[in-house]
């Protein structure tokens, strides 16, 4: 039986950590990992960084250390230094750590347009810096930093979506770029299989991501489902959802690249 893939002392990167699921990931995963491990906690909003890094410190044998990270730029340095810049800043180095973890969670949403308005090159090429080469670019700095000679315990999670494997009207951009995260950690299973890798989608949350969608979205039927959701308040609780991602990774029995949803039974 596959170890739990939390029991280990960790380093973790969280990416768009300061609010909706990415704060539930930073949360709930400090309660879980064990004592001595570090989150990395990334994004784009520094005053609400460091009141996640406090909530996540407020478990006194578990450290945080957050770092304004912007996903859509192509400053390469950027890239290169953010992950080794926290790790100096907070004193340890990779074999410190017995894994490595790495939570793709940041994105955006808009445009949200029909394919046939979808003509301007720099909102479709911001989009793109933003949901897919960034996202790339830091998993490589990831892999090229915790080398199997380094660490032995790696893991990737992308934080996925029903749009990932299910068009969705209006929606093209985010479907495409979903679609294409999930495949680059299919790609990566098949390059080191010794990386656990996994596609996690986590149902409807009640984000403010989800409230744009909601008043943004163009295509009726499903600016409706988004409207009813929020009326009716089924959505998932972002914690909840983060529980079930947890309990996905005690488990440990998924295929590497495999795409899991949240109403998916283990």
């Amino acid at each position: 039986m596959a170890a739990p893939l939390l029991s280990k002392k960790s380093v973790c990167i969280v990416t768009g950590a300061t609010r909706g699921f990415g704060k539930s990931i930073a949360l709930t995963f400090s309660k879980k990992l064990p004592p001595g491990s570090l989150f990395i906690l990334l994004s784009r909003n520094s005053d609400l960084l460091n009141e996640v890094a406090n909530l996540v410190q407020q478990r006194a044998d578990i450290r945080a250390v957050a770092a304004v990270f912007d996903q859509s730029s192509n400053n390469q340095d950027h890239f290169n230094n953010i992950i080794t810049d926290c790790m100096s800043n907070s004193e340890v180095s990779p074999t410190d750590f017995e894994q490595s973890l790495l939570i793709n969670n940041a994105g955006s949403l808009e445009p949200l347009e029909f394919l046939r308005d979808l003509d301007n090159i720099a909102d479709i090429s911001n989009f793109f810096q933003t949901n897919l080469v960034g996202c790339v670019a830091l998993t490589a700095k990831f892999l090229q930093l915790f080398k199997p000679s380094v660490i032995n315990s790696r893991v990737i999670i992308n934080i996925s979506s029903l749009g990932a494997i299910s068009p969705m009207k209006s929606w093209a951009l985010y479907c495409m770029a979903k679609a294409a995260r999930d495949m680059m950690l299919k790609v990566l299973a098949s390059e080191e299989e010794n990386v656990r890798t996994l596609n996690y989608a986590p149902g409807p949350l009640p984000t403010d991501m989800l409230n744009t969608a909601s008043e943004n979205t163009k295509d009726p039927d499903l600016k409706k489902w988004f409207e009813e959701q929020l009326a009716q308040k089924t959505l998932v609780d972002c914690d909840d959802s983060a529980r079930k991602l947890i309990a996905v990774l005690d488990k440990n029995t998924f295929e590497n690249g495999a795409h899991f949803d949240y109403y998916d039974e283990l």
